[in-house]
């Protein structure tokens, strides 16, 4: 009877411990975030083997050129709203795809892949 004894206080100390470490990491541990890159700026980097523009269709404005193996970065403010952001493939004019950003939210990283004439995507981060 002694060993069933010992056996459940060290099944209840574990329990115990366990309980502890799980609230422990529930409060230490950070908030996810939407995106890697610090709020109110967007990062556009050409993957791929064509150059890209950003487009901000709810701004009217684009950004400059990134050549194939280059990043660039720019602080765009938010507007208050979320906002279509298309990546343009600058040769053939096509858009490579839409990301969402809104700058009091988050940043906005965006990687342009694939090859002209071919397959196209976007990764965001």
């Amino acid at each position: 009877m002694r060993f069933l004894k010992n056996a459940r206080q060290v099944a209840v100390s574990a329990a115990a411990v366990c309980v502890a470490a799980t609230s422990l990491l529930a409060v230490t541990a950070p908030s996810a975030s939407a995106s890697t890159i610090q709020n109110q700026w967007v990062q556009l980097c050409a993957q791929g083997d064509y150059p890209v523009v950003l487009q901000f269709p709810y701004r009217g404005m684009e950004s400059t050129i990134v050549s194939p193996g280059q990043c660039n970065w720019w602080n765009w403010p938010s507007i208050g709203t979320w906002e279509p952001v298309n990546v343009i493939d600058v040769r053939s004019h096509k858009t490579v795809g839409t990301a969402w950003y809104k700058g009091d939210v988050s940043g906005l990283g965006i990687g342009a892949e694939g090859w002209e004439g071919s397959s196209q995507w976007i990764q965001t981060w």
